[in-house]
């Protein structure tokens, strides 16, 4: 068993291969990709549990992942006011941990969703709304549950053009939470954290003219 203490793991690196075409239409363009990622010491939490109960999770040093799959990225117009982004990726992922536990390996399919919409209102008022969801996925010790949130920001000119004033809201459902399922030997923990709930940040911004 490998265990991974302080200064031992080693760096993970991808060997990365990408075939991409663009179209462009009147209002937008469409850029899609195929590819293959070939990771070798792949980083993942693992958890151990010792003869007396007590658990631990740490970084480990997988063996490594491989995965293809598929992406779209496209931007477009919908009129002179609101403009759309999106980012879309299907793929297959087969990581191998062996080298930690023989079974700790897994096959799974997988996809994740980014969406921008771009809103500018007049008179120096701006807003941006991101929306983004990873689907289920499976990891070499369980499964990570989807997630899904949404942030937003908000800017205005004022001051006579000198000053802006800034919203920013992450996670304004207050729903960016890991969950996942690991399961091991008699054992089987459901996990969830929240590492950063919703915030929101005014800001504002005045250029002093020399």
């Amino acid at each position: 068993r490998q265990m991974c203490i302080r200064g031992s793991l080693k760096p993970e690196f991808t060997d990365a291969f990408e075939l991409g075409h663009i179209k462009y239409f009147e209002k937008g363009t469409l850029f899609s990709t195929v590819y293959f990622r070939n990771t070798t010491d792949k980083i993942e939490r693992i958890r151990t549990v010792n003869d007396e109960g007590f658990s631990v999770t740490a970084p480990y040093n997988l063996t490594g992942e491989k995965s293809f799959g598929v992406e779209f990225s496209s931007d477009y117009k919908v009129n002179d006011w609101w403009k759309l982004d999106l980012n879309l990726n299907f793929f297959h992922a087969n990581i191998d941990g062996s080298n930690i536990e023989s079974n700790f390996q897994a096959k799974t399919y997988s996809w994740l969703l980014r969406q921008t919409s771009r809103f500018t209102l007049g008179n120096g008022m701006d807003i941006q709304v991101r929306a983004n969801y990873d689907a289920r996925q499976k990891t070499a010790q369980g499964v990570r549950k989807g997630i899904f949130f949404m942030d937003l920001s908000a800017s205005k000119r004022i001051i006579g053009e000198r000053g802006n004033l800034i919203l920013t809201a992450n996670d304004i459902f207050n729903s960016r939470r890991n969950r996942s399922i690991i399961v091991g030997v008699l054992y089987v923990t459901e996990g969830f954290s929240q590492s950063l709930r919703r915030q929101m940040i005014l800001t504002l911004r005045y250029r002093l003219r020399l």
